[in-house]
């Protein structure tokens, strides 16, 4: 019978843990492991960025109805937003010269920090003439948008390619986004694509059968939640704008005529005064500087709406 070896001086306790000793090492080393995947370190620098910053009240109130989760929040604060107004926001971001209006910006000092900038318009919305607008809105979408341009930078280069490829899918079938991106450079187009998907359409999108809007919706769900309040108000936003500028142009339509009609009828009165002939062209008159009136009245809707938007228009009017 072949012998055990005996080590001298080796006790019960002792065997048990020279027993214990590797797996209690492997135990460990395994936590470890998980640890190290498991643990989101990117956006634990994010958190710690944003320990060293304070939001204003305006800015809380933004990131709670962007309805943002822990990564997302840990980015929008990473990136020090601030509310401005005009004469301060216009040193930093401006006009995009493009005709269109700029409601925020983010950009990388030279230290490499990041930075938002969002346009305070100092009115929450219009209500005139029937018509509707949410500034704060808009102002939410806008923080969403360049919160999303800080989320793309940190995505992986194969990420990148997959939420430009899916959002670029989508854009191809929503003709006025396609349209519009058509001023950005190659190496823009993916980051503002992504920003303007999932700022402006991704919530409205969500329900729909389709593989690119399932794959981004799962992935900006990782930054925030949708909230279809904010979504529909964004598009009501641009249903009123619209609205507005038709009505403005059938109004001016019918001036025209009204004052083909009044040139008209003094021209004939001119040539046959009659009692008649005097009292169609004021009546003529009277109709033509009542629609003038009403054209007035919603013009001046629409330019405290356009104006409201300008960051440089409002930095006139200030220093005035």
């Amino acid at each position: 019978m072949k012998k055990r070896a005996i080590i001298p001086g080796l006790g019960t306790k002792a065997k048990i843990w020279a027993t214990l000793i590797p797996i209690v090492g492997l135990v460990f080393a395994t936590i470890g492991v998980l640890v190290g995947v498991c643990t989101d370190w990117a956006m634990l620098a994010d958190e710690a960025k944003a320990r060293d910053y304070v939001p204003s009240a305006g800015v809380e109130k933004i990131a709670e109805e962007l309805q943002l989760t822990r990564k997302g929040k840990s980015i929008f604060y990473a990136t020090r937003p601030q509310l401005q107004n005009s004469v301060t926001f216009n040193k930093g971001c401006g006009n995009d010269g493009e005709g269109t209006y700029t409601l925020g910006c983010y950009w990388k000092d030279d230290a490499k920090n990041e930075h938002i900038a969002l346009y305070d318009t100092g009115i929450s919305e219009l209500n005139e003439n029937g018509f509707h607008f949410n500034f704060a809105a808009e102002r939410n979408v806008t923080a969403l948008h360049e919160m999303l341009h800080a989320v793309y930078e940190r995505l992986d280069e194969d990420d990148k390619v997959t939420v430009c490829s899916n959002a670029n899918l989508i854009a191809e079938g929503i003709p006025s986004l396609k349209q519009s991106l058509a001023i950005y450079s190659e190496s823009q187009y993916c980051t503002e694509v992504y920003a303007r998907i999932g700022s402006e359409y991704i919530a409205a999108l969500s329900g729909k059968d389709s593989e690119p809007v399932r794959i981004l919706s799962e992935h900006y769900q990782q930054y925030f939640s949708f909230n279809y309040e904010l979504a529909q108000a964004h598009q009501n936003n641009q249903t009123t704008e619209l609205a507005l500028g038709t009505h403005l142009m059938n109004l001016y339509n019918n001036l025209s005529i009204e004052k083909a009609r009044v040139e008209s009828l003094k021209n004939n009165y001119y040539r046959y005064p009659s009692v008649a002939n005097f009292a169609n062209t004021n009546a003529a008159i009277d109709n033509y500087n009542s629609r003038l009136a009403e054209y007035k009245t919603y013009y001046s809707t629409h330019e405290r709406i356009r104006t409201a938007l300008n960051s440089e228009a409002s930095a006139t009017l200030a220093s005035l």
